[in-house]
C-alpha cells in the first residue's frame, strides 16, 4: 500500500507540474490554435456553421462568428439572393475570412457597408475559408454558385496558392484539385478524423517549436533546398524563386486550370469575374524584401522575386481573358508615407491594410474602363472613404486596472484603517499604473520588434524574472524541495496540491518582502 501511494504521490507531483507549465504556455503564443472548420467530403473542409471561435495573439484578438451557412457573414436563414439586388461573392482563403480583423475592419465587410451607404443594393457574400487554395475557392462556387446566384464573383489569390493548388492535401485534411485543362480530378476525399489530441496542447506546440529550433528544417516533403539557397525552405515559397523547380510545373499548371474552371463556372452563372491578387509584404515594402530573402529564406537577392506570385496570376488571368486588378503600386505609395499595411508578426493585413485595399477595390471597380456592373450601379450618395470600424468603447484592460483599482483600495484601507484614504488611493494607481504600463507596454514592443528579436526579449524577460525569484530564495529552494521530497516518500499525494499551492504563494511572498521592485508585480496577483 505504501508503494501504492508513492506512485500516487509522483503521479499527482507531475500533473500538477504539467498542469502549471501547460497553463503559462497558454498564457503565450504557443496557445492551441482554435478553428471552426470540419471535413467536408467535396471541399475537404468548411466552417462549421453556427460556431464561433477566439483567434488571438500578441498582434490581435478576434472573434470569428459563423452564420448557419457556414459564412462569416451576417446571420442568413437562406441564400437566396433578395429580388433588385446586386450580389458579389468574395472567394478567398484567410485574407478574405479575416481572422486578424474584426468584421468591421475586414475589406469585404468595408465594401458592401461603403456601397450600402452610398445608395447601391449590394449585398456582399464572405465566402472566404482559412487555409483554402484556388481550387478549393473554384468548388465552393461549384458547389454553391446556383444557390447563392452572384452577379460578381470576385477572386483573392494569395501567393502560396499556387503550390497548394498542386496537392492533393493540407496539414491533416484532404482537398480536391483540378486538372491543367480545367476538368476536375476526381478524387474521393476521406474524413481524417478528430485531430490527434495532444495538438489541444500547447507544451505539445511549444515541443515542435523547440525541435525544429534544434534540428532546422529537414528536406523532404515540405521542405527543399533551393539552388543557391543556403537552408531547406517551404515548397509553398518556391514559386518566388526565379528559377522554378520541376515540382512547381504541375503546381502552375494546375493553378491555371483552376481559373479555366471558375471561368467556366462564372459563364453558366452569368456572374462577371475579377481577380485581384493579395500581394505579400514583401512584394510591397522593401525593409520586408531584404529581411524575409536573406534572413527567413536564406536566398540571395538575385534568385528570387517577391513579386512573382502576382504577376503569374496577372499573367495566367491575361492568357484567359479574365479581368484583373492589382493593388501593388497603391500599396506601395501607402507604405512609402509611413502607413503599415500588415501586422509585424502575422503576414495578413492589419486594419490600416484592409481599408487600404478596399478603398482601391472600390474606386477600381467603379471605373467604366472596367464594364463590370457595380460601377454602373446608382449610387445617390458620394461617400468617399470607407465607414470607419465602430468604437468598441473603453478597452478591456480599463475595466481590468479599475477592478483592481477599487478591490485594492477597499482591501488596503480595511487592514491599515490610519492611512489616509486619498493617500491610498494615489499609492494603488501608480502602483497599477506601473504594472499596466510594463505589461501592456512590453506587449505593443514585441508587436514592434522583428519576430526574432521578439523572441529574444521575451526569453530574456522570462528567464530574468525566473532567475531573479530563484535568486531570491536563495537557500529556501533546497528546503522546498526536502519538504516536497518528504511528502511524496510518506506517500501523502493527497496532500501535494495543498502543498504546492502554500509553497508558491508563500515563495512568491518571500520573493516580494525582499525586494520593493518586484514586490507590486506579486502583490497585484493577491
Amino acid at each position: 500500500m505504501r508503494i501504492l501511494n508513492v506512485l500516487l504521490a509522483l503521479l499527482v507531483s507531475i500533473l500538477i507540474a504539467f498542469g502549471i507549465f501547460e497553463g503559462g504556455l497558454r498564457l503565450t503564443s504557443f496557445a492551441p490554435t482554435t478553428t471552426a472548420n470540419h471535413f467536408d467530403p467535396s471541399l475537404g473542409w468548411s466552417k462549421e456553421p453556427g460556431t464561433s471561435v477566439r483567434r488571438k495573439s500578441a498582434e490581435f484578438d478576434i472573434r470569428l462568428d459563423i452564420n448557419e451557412l457556414g459564412l462569416r457573414d451576417d446571420p442568413m436563414s437562406s441564400a437566396a439572393k433578395p429580388d433588385g439586388t446586386y450580389r458579389v461573392a468574395m472567394l478567398g482563403d484567410s485574407f478574405t475570412l479575416g481572422y486578424t480583423v474584426a468584421r468591421d475592419g475586414l475589406f469585404v465587410d468595408l465594401l458592401e457597408d461603403w456601397w450600402q451607404l452610398e445608395g447601391r443594393t449590394v449585398d456582399v457574400i464572405n465566402a472566404g475559408t482559412e487555409g483554402y487554395s484556388t481550387d478549393q475557392e473554384v468548388r465552393w462556387l461549384v458547389d454553391h454558385g446556383e444557390e447563392f446566384a452572384p452577379d460578381l464573383v470576385m477572386l483573392f489569390p494569395y501567393e502560396n496558392d499556387v503550390f497548394w493548388n498542386g496537392q492533393t492535401s493540407y496539414l491533416r485534411y484532404p482537398k480536391p484539385r483540378y486538372s491543367p485543362n480545367g476538368s476536375p480530378s476526381e478524387l474521393e476525399l476521406v474524413d481524417p478524423g478528430p485531430r490527434n489530441w495532444t495538438e489541444d496542447w500547447a507544451i505539445t506546440k511549444a515541443l515542435n517549436a523547440l525541435s525544429g529550433m534544434i534540428k532546422g528544417p529537414t528536406e523532404g516533403a515540405m521542405y527543399f533546398t533551393p539552388k543557391g539557397g543556403t537552408k531547406p525552405i517551404l515548397r509553398e515559397f518556391a514559386v518566388l524563386l526565379n528559377e522554378q523547380p520541376e515540382f512547381m510545373n504541375n503546381a502552375i499548371a494546375r493553378t491555371r486550370g483552376s481559373l479555366v474552371a471558375l471561368k467556366a463556372t462564372c459563364a453558366e452563372l452569368g456572374a462577371e469575374l475579377v481577380i485581384a491578387p493579395i500581394p505579400s509584404k514583401a512584394s510591397v515594402d522593401p525593409d520586408a524584401r531584404d529581411r524575409i530573402g536573406t534572413g527567413t529564406l536564406g536566398l540571395a537577392p538575385d534568385t528570387w522575386n517577391a513579386d512573382a506570385p502576382v504577376d503569374l496570376f496577372v499573367s495566367l488571368a491575361g492568357e484567359l481573358g479574365i479581368k484583373t486588378l492589382d493593388p501593388r503600386s497603391t500599396f506601395k505609395a501607402h507604405i512609402e508615407s509611413g502607413t503599415n499595411l500588415y501586422y509585424n508578426i502575422d503576414w495578413h493585413l492589419n486594419n490600416d491594410g484592409n481599408r487600404a485595399f478596399a478603398r482601391f477595390l472600390h474606386d477600381e471597380l467603379d471605373k467604366p474602363a472596367m464594364e463590370v456592373g457595380i460601377g454602373k450601379l446608382s449610387a445617390p450618395t458620394k461617400v468617399d472613404s470607407p465607414p470607419r470600424p465602430v468604437s468598441s468603447g473603453i478597452p478591456t484592460w480599463a475595466y481590468v486596472y479599475l477592478s483592481l483599482f477599487v478591490i485594492l483600495s477597499i482591501t488596503y484601507k480595511m487592514h491599515y484603517k490610519e492611512e489616509a484614504f486619498p493617500r491610498i488611493l494615489v499609492q494603488i494607481g501608480a502602483m497599477l499604473a506601473l504594472i499596466f504600463t510594463i505589461f501592456i507596454g512590453g506587449g505593443k514592443l514585441t508587436t514592434i520588434l522583428p519576430p526574432e528579436y521578439a523572441a529574444i526579449l521575451l526569453a530574456v524577460v522570462v528567464l530574468g524574472l525566473g532567475g531573479f525569484i530563484l535568486y531570491k530564495l536563495g537557500r529556501r529552494i533546497s528546503t522546498i524541495l526536502e519538504l516536497v521530497q518528504a511528502f511524496v516518500a510518506r506517500g501523502h499525494w493527497y496532500l501535494l496540491p495543498l502543498l504546492i499551492v502554500l509553497l508558491s504563494i508563500g515563495s512568491l511572498l518571500v520573493v516580494a518582502a525582499s525586494s520593493p521592485f518586484i514586490a507590486p508585480f506579486i502583490y497585484t496577483l493577491f
